[in-house]
Order: C-alpha cells, then structure tokens, then sequence
C-alpha cells in the first residue's frame, strides 16, 4: 500500500525531482542519435518532397523487390532459400507500393497459421519426434556408407550417371 505523505514539502520535493529527472532524461535523448528507422524514415520524407528524386527511389525498389521476386522463383527451381527471398522481394515492395501490401497479407496469415500449427504441442512433439528418426536414419546410412566404401564419392556418382541415363530414356 502506498504511503501517503505526511509533509507536504516531501511531496513537494517528490514532484521536484520527477521533473528535474524527466527534463534530464529528455536533454540526453534529444542529443542521442536517432535510431536507424528514424534516419531512415527522416531521408524518405525528404526525398518524397523533390518528384525526380522520389521517380527514382520507386524505381530502385521496384528493382531491388523484382530482382528479389526472381531469384525466389528461380531458387525453387535450383537450391537455395526460394520462399525467404520470395517474401524478402514483397516485404521491398510493400515498403512502396499497395499492391504488393495486398499481395503480402495472405502471405503474413498463412505464416501466421503455420506458426500456430507449430507451437500446437501435440504436432510439434510429433515433428520432433520425426525430425529424430530421420537424424538416426540419416546417420546411420552414413555410417554404412562410410563402413562399405570409405570416403569416396564413386558410389553416389555411379548412382547418378544411372538416373542420367534413365531420365534420357525417358525422352528417346
């Protein structure tokens, strides 16, 4: 329980020193430099102001955000983190344009479902549990691997000059 206070100068000091600890804490977060976000934020209104300036900004991040899309769709093809760059590239574009807001929210609620699908503790006891087995099943395949040929490629080599040569029958 809070106690009230018996002088009225305690009080009084008590209010003082709240204003003197806020004006302090005001002065040193007005020297302070503003964080990241806000240079950013503050460069971007200025270049809103000038049209030539603000052409080129939407054209860089259009660019950048493209470019992005494009090797997400290309990663899918080849290795490499096609869904994370895909949605980096909407994250830049959204950063400027609606349309790519619009095409970004269902993506946000299809994250969202999976991370609630995740963390739902009978599925994630169950993916843990198969994440393990496939963690022996792997290692012990490496080990057999490596009991039966030692270190050598040749094997797995020999195994894909096979699928090549399959993949080829399937097209003469």
């Amino acid at each position: 329980m809070p106690r009230e206070a018996d002088d009225p100068t305690e009080e009084t000091f008590r209010h003082h020193l709240r204003e003197r600890s806020t004006a302090a804490f005001r002065r040193v977060e007005q020297k302070a430099p503003p964080k990241l976000a806000t240079r950013i934020r503050r460069v971007r209104e200025r270049i809103r102001k000038r049209r030539a300036l603000d052409t080129a900004w939407r054209v860089m991040v259009l660019t950048l955000g493209l470019t992005l899309v494009a090797a997400g769709l290309i990663m899918f093809i080849f290795p490499g983190p096609g869904f994370g760059a895909l949605i980096l590239g909407l994250v830049v574009l959204a950063s400027e344009f609606t349309w790519a807001t619009r095409v970004l929210d269902p993506v946000k609620d299809a994250a969202r479902r999976a991370q609630a699908a995740a963390m739902d503790p009978r599925r994630r006891k169950r993916n843990l549990i198969l994440g393990a087995i496939a963690g022996v099943i792997v290692g012990v395949a490496t080990i057999v691997y490596l009991d039966r040929f030692g270190l050598t490629i040749a094997p797995l080599m020999g195994l894909l000059d096979a699928a090549v040569d399959w993949f080829r029958g399937l097209f003469a």
